[in-house]
């Protein structure tokens, strides 16, 4: 199920694309060495791309006693910053996984050169201070920590300019949390009241996509089967990224088909499901996450679809199995076809399903 998370992070006066130098608690992470593991949060350095799929890491403190690994890949982290009187929303990450794997931060790090992020913070006079050896030290003990979230880069909304919330109209107190180390788990009903603070005029795709995600995210937990072709060494970040990508998956599918069923056109969102053409355990990790490899279906179809009762010809058009008796089809008005005729990647993935999975008449 979606986890929605309200997470308080350092106040930055660079745009989060290198440290800033602003006081804050002496006992915090911060507050005792001069920077923020969250001060890049914005620098176009957290940004890669991994077997066909774009990301960003980002770094909040842990959320502790969060339900974070049964949410992988279904949490959405609205990173808030407090400074002069106000309470800002500076960032939102939807479909995000935190990385509890101290190994998996550590490669990501290396991938994206973190250590050259160094510079930024050397500039400090605080950080200076700590002398070349000292500050070394700090840094080598916990770069890893700086990817420590990773989501889908098209859920990353990142404001350039930070949007004051109204803690009195969200929660009828004061102010919300602000030290780092805390966090407020809220509802989706919270999560959007929050979205909408944001103006009209900073309302870009990137909120349009995660208000959408929110909106059909999963209430109940979502569970990834084994991935059984992968090398040894390769399954865990395999298994990384198809939690982060399911999470957005459904999302992708949805919009690929106007947010509509791909046949009927029905636009109930509770009554459709997103399908994968060529079933989950028979794709590679590329085609599990691809958007072409998915049909919108209401639920009737999509229990036909997946059971082989039905399947669609290079041209949209349904096929029905004898094993489908006649009432039933009358009772389903069937045959139906597609509403916009497969593009080629659809219609490799239909042919599969056609050869593999669909019972042809006998």
């Amino acid at each position: 199920m979606a986890l929605f998370i309200l997470k308080p992070i350092l106040w930055n006066t660079n745009g989060y694309r290198k440290p800033g130098g602003v006081k804050t608690d002496p006992k915090s992470f911060p507050g005792m060495w001069g920077f923020g593991h969250e001060e890049w949060n914005n620098s176009p350095r957290l940004a890669f791309k991994e077997r066909g799929f774009s990301y960003r890491v980002f770094h909040t403190e842990r959320p502790k006693k969060a339900p974070l690994a049964e949410n992988a890949g279904q949490t959405f982290v609205f990173m808030t910053a407090t400074h002069d009187g106000v309470q800002q929303l500076v960032g939102v990450a939807g479909n995000a996984k935190f990385q509890l794997d101290r190994q998996e931060r550590l490669r990501i790090a290396d991938r994206l050169d973190i250590d050259s992020l160094a510079a930024g913070a050397w500039e400090l006079d605080k950080v200076q201070a700590l002398g070349s050896d000292g500050f070394e030290e700090i840094w080598d003990t916990n770069r890893h920590w700086i990817p420590n979230w990773v989501c889908p880069a098209e859920y990353y909304l990142w404001f350039d300019k930070p949007v004051t919330l109204d803690a009195m109209q969200l929660t009828g107190k004061a102010a919300l949390a602000k030290m780092f180390s805390s966090h407020m788990t809220v509802e989706r009903k919270f999560a959007a009241m929050v979205m909408n603070m944001v103006p009209d005029a900073q309302r870009c795709e990137a909120w349009v996509r995660l208000m959408d995600a929110m909106e059909s995210a999963p209430t109940e937990f979502i569970a990834i089967p084994d991935i059984d072709d992968e090398p040894r060494a390769t399954t865990r970040m395999a298994m990384d990224q198809a939690r982060i990508g399911q999470g957005a998956y459904s999302e992708r599918v949805m919009q690929k088909w106007g947010r509509a069923c791909a046949v009927t056109g029905l636009k109930c969102k509770g009554l459709l499901r997103a399908s994968h053409v060529k079933p989950w355990k028979s794709s590679n990790s590329f085609e599990r996450l691809d958007a072409d490899n998915g049909l919108m279906l209401a639920a009737h179809l999509d229990a036909l679809f997946d059971r082989g009762f039905i399947s669609f010809d290079g041209q949209g058009q349904m096929l029905i199995s004898e094993r489908l008796p006649l009432d039933e089809r009358e009772h389903f008005a069937l045959p139906q076809p597609l509403r916009t005729r497969p593009n080629a990647k659809l219609r490799y993935y239909l042919e599969y399903h056609r050869t593999m999975s669909y019972y042809p008449p006998a």
